[in-house]
C-alpha cells in the first residue's frame, strides 16, 4: 500500500518536472521569438530618406550585396523554428491538463 503511495508521490513530482521544463522551454521560446523579430527589418517604404538610413552601404561589395537577404532568412527561419517549438509546448501543456487531471 506504501509503495503505491510512494509511486504516486513520484509520479506527481515528475509531471510537475515536466510541466516546469515546458513552461521554461516556451517562455525561452517567446523572449527569442519577440528578438528575433525586433531585429528583423520591416518592408521598406521609403522612410529611409525621412530618417537618414541608407541601404547602399552594404551593396559595395559582392558579399555585402547578398548578405541582407541571407540575414533575413536565417531570422525567418529562427522565427519558424522557435514558433514551432513554443505551439508544440502548449499542445503538450493541453494534452497533459486533460489527460492527466
Amino acid at each position: 500500500m506504501f509503495s503505491f503511495l510512494g509511486f504516486a508521490v513520484a509520479t506527481a513530482d515528475l509531471v510537475a518536472g515536466i510541466r516546469i521544463a515546458i513552461a521554461a522551454l516556451a517562455l525561452i521560446c517567446t523572449g527569442f521569438i519577440i528578438f528575433v523579430v525586433m531585429k528583423q527589418s520591416g518592408n521598406s517604404d521609403g522612410t529611409e530618406a525621412f530618417t537618414g538610413g541608407s541601404k547602399s552601404d552594404d551593396n559595395e561589395s559582392y558579399y555585402g550585396r547578398n548578405a541582407g537577404s541571407r540575414t533575413e532568412a536565417r531570422l525567418k527561419l529562427w522565427t519558424y523554428i522557435c514558433a514551432g517549438i513554443l505551439a508544440l509546448c502548449c499542445v503538450a501543456f493541453i494534452v497533459m491538463a486533460a489527460v492527466i487531471e
